[in-house]
């Protein structure tokens, strides 16, 4: 099995986050890989599923760690899932991790090194390797990996006595290594798969998959049924990026259009507005949603309001039920309302009679 639970035996350490992509590794595909890096093995190994999705990732290294003028061969084999986020780590039978003088890792210490690998924003990016542990002239034979001033100021990133190590692998799992992943797993994007990843509980998982939609794959009804399940107000984000992927192609359907508006009626004003700029690239209106957004407009103000306004500019919708359901705003005790609907009938030239009647009041009412 390639993944276990974190746990320690005699034999073979191994420490995995959950696995959160619901797919089973069936065979492997080895790619060669200049890496960039100072690392020799030049090897990413690819898991795949019996459908042939890529599973997770991983990487073989074999490096020295220094310390205290010291070095001692790191051998370890690195993962990440196929989004390129760190999955855990695995030690060969009977390898282990050590410290200062070779010191051996306690169990919670393998624990706490996965931890530290799995945050992507660790201040480790910032920091030089020279920089881990200043070593002043007069005294550079006795500090130990943790001792300086500098050092503490990391201490919070690394495993104590294990600086190096730990911004080694860190660097490694963050490194190019991490974008290889994501462009071979960008390479065998396909609807089905892409329903997989959006299975995933991570909320990362998800994005990275609603950003790989639009321009990479078709979009499916089951796809597209995923997508408008996520434009919600639960999270922002990822409401914000499942609009953004629909397609004008997607946007000319009047099923679609309406899904939308369904949503409209349930979401916040934030969401209200991506939906509004998001019409603007359909090829065209449906009849319902024209009149459904006509109507709502007494209830609109500000930004929605013009917005909303701007998309029928866009379209330039002048059928004769739409401009009255605007021409009737010309009432409005709102002001701001009355002269968005007066401004926006008076440049999108409507036939109909009674529009004209109304923009005639209003004119004569505001001396026009």
């Amino acid at each position: 099995m390639l993944l276990f639970p974190a746990y320690r035996s005699q034999e073979t350490i191994r420490y995995f986050q959950t696995q959160t992509i619901s797919l089973q590794p069936d065979t492997v595909q080895a790619y060669i890989v200049d890496f960039k890096d100072d690392v020799d093995n030049d090897t990413l190994f690819q898991a795949r599923s019996k459908e042939g999705y890529p599973v997770l990732y991983f990487r073989k290294i074999k490096t020295s760690v220094c310390f205290d003028n010291k070095c001692r061969l790191l051998d370890i084999v690195v993962y990440w899932n196929v989004t390129g986020r760190y999955l855990g780590y695995e030690l060969p039978k009977g390898e282990f991790l050590s410290k200062t003088e070779h010191e051996p890792f306690k169990p919670e210490e393998y624990t706490r090194l996965s931890d530290l690998l799995s945050d992507p924003l660790s201040p480790l990016a910032n920091f030089s390797y020279e920089e881990l542990v200043p070593k002043p002239a007069s005294a550079a034979g006795d500090l130990d990996a943790v001792s300086s001033a500098t050092a503490k100021n990391i201490l919070d990133y690394v495993v104590e006595g294990a600086v190096y190590t730990t911004y080694k692998l860190w660097h490694i799992v963050y490194g190019p290594a991490q974008k290889e992943v994501t462009d071979l797993t960008e390479k065998r994007l396909s609807p089905g798969f892409l329903l997989k990843i959006l299975e995933s509980p991570d909320a990362s998982d998800k994005l990275w998959a609603l950003n790989h939609i639009r321009g990479y794959v078709e979009l499916t009804p089951e796809l597209q049924n995923v997508l408008l399940g996520f434009i919600d107000n639960n999270q922002f984000n990822r409401a914000e990026r499942a609009i953004h992927t629909l397609s004008p192609e997607a946007l000319k359907n009047d099923a679609l259009q309406l899904a939308l508006l369904e949503k409209y009626g349930r979401v916040n004003y934030a969401l209200k507005n991506q939906l509004i700029t998001k019409l603007k690239e359909a090829p065209r209106l449906s009849n319902p949603l024209k009149t459904a957004l006509a109507r709502s407009l007494v209830s609109a103000n500000g930004e929605l309001l013009s917005n909303t306004l701007d998309l029928f500019q866009h379209h330039r919708v002048a059928d004769p039920e739409t401009g009255r359901i605007i021409a009737c705003l010309l009432q409005n005790d709102n002001n701001f309302l009355s002269r968005k609907a007066y401004t926006y009938l008076k440049n999108v030239k409507i036939e109909d009679r009674i529009v004209e009647e109304q923009l005639n009041a209003y004119r004569v009412k505001h001396n026009l």
